[in-house]
This record gives structure tokens, sequence and C-alpha cells, in this order.
């Protein structure tokens, strides 16, 4: 036995039904929708089956969160950093004079424990992304006093959700560490 053939207003209509369905909007109970099995057409039901059956299926509305539970706390961020880059800074000898290749490791080294400093527990179920760009320069000597230097960022962020902390601290004879975090909420 073959199905019969579905005109385009019953295709239209059925689908017109499992969409009311899908978005959570009553299909009338009078309407007589067919369903497929094992590719026969073997009866038909009524709207309210198939709500009934969907429903099963489908474990209800979305949870997904778009904003987080807990903020950052870029306070308590900003305390951390500063700690940890001082901390960091004073393993480096007063004496020691600024080296591009020494700087370029040090920065590295800075840089990953800055991001563990402030990277939320893995078990957490916190979606911030956190990036962590550390900057060594050579500050002028006494005769050079008058320079400037200036760390520029642009970003597009939710500035509900998303921020940036700045620490700097002197390190050396000679330097200057620039630390710049940012917290991203990743929804």
């Amino acid at each position: 036995m073959e199905p019969p053939q579905l005109t385009t207003r019953a295709m239209l209509q059925r689908v017109v039904n499992l969409t009311k369905h899908a978005y959570g909007l009553q299909a009338s109970p009078k309407l007589n929708v067919p369903f497929w099995h094992n590719k026969l057409f073997q009866q038909s039901s009524t709207a309210s089956d198939i709500g009934q059956r969907y429903s099963a299926q489908s474990p209800g509305a979305s949870t997904y969160a778009l904003t987080p539970q807990k903020k950052f706390d870029f306070i308590r961020a900003k305390k951390f950093l500063q700690l940890e880059l001082d901390r960091r800074c004073a393993r480096l000898s007063k004496t020691s004079r600024y080296e591009p290749k020494l700087a370029l490791d040090f920065v590295r080294e800075l840089s990953y424990h800055l991001r563990r400093v402030l990277k939320p527990d893995p078990s957490s179920k916190v979606r911030y992304k956190t990036i962590v760009l550390v900057t060594i320069v050579q500050i002028p000597t006494d005769r050079q006093k008058h320079q400037s230097m200036a760390i520029v960022s642009k970003c597009l962020w939710n500035s509900e959700t998303d921020g940036s902390v700045t620490v700097q601290c002197k390190l050396g004879y000679d330097m200057i560490a620039i630390a710049i975090a940012y917290a991203v909420y990743t929804d």
C-alpha cells in the first residue's frame, strides 16, 4: 500500500502546527494532522496528541544564561594582579639593566603567571575569558626625563560585564613593567 500524496495545503498545515508547538503556541485540538511511521501512512492524530509526543522529547525552555550569574570583580582582580606583579618583579635584581632578550623571556613568564592568578577555577561555571598583555620598557635616564609613552587599546565589548585592569611596577635599574588584563564574558 502506497502512502497517499499530500497536497501542498496539507503539508503547509502540518508545518504550521509543528511550528506553533515549537514556539509554545496552542494548536487547534480539532485539526487532524497525519503522521508517518515506517514510511507508511497509518493513521492520523489530533494536534494535541502530537503535542504530547513532542513535549515528551523536548526538555523544556532553554536555560542558557546570556548574562553572568556572578560578575567579574575588577577591584579584587587589580589587587591580586598588583601583588603578583610586585612579587615577580622583586625577584629581579635592582642593578639589572634592560636587555631585550631577557625582557622577552620575563614578559612571557609574567603574562603566564598573571593570567593564572586571574583565571577562574575550571570547575566553576564562570564564562570569562582572561587576556593578559605585559609590556616591559626601558625608562629614560635622568637626562631624558621629559619623555612619555602611551599604551592604547580599542575593544568592542559589553560595558556591563566586560572590562580591563592596568597595573605597573618598576623593576631592575631602568625598566618598568605594565600589565593590562582584560576580562570578557563569553555567552
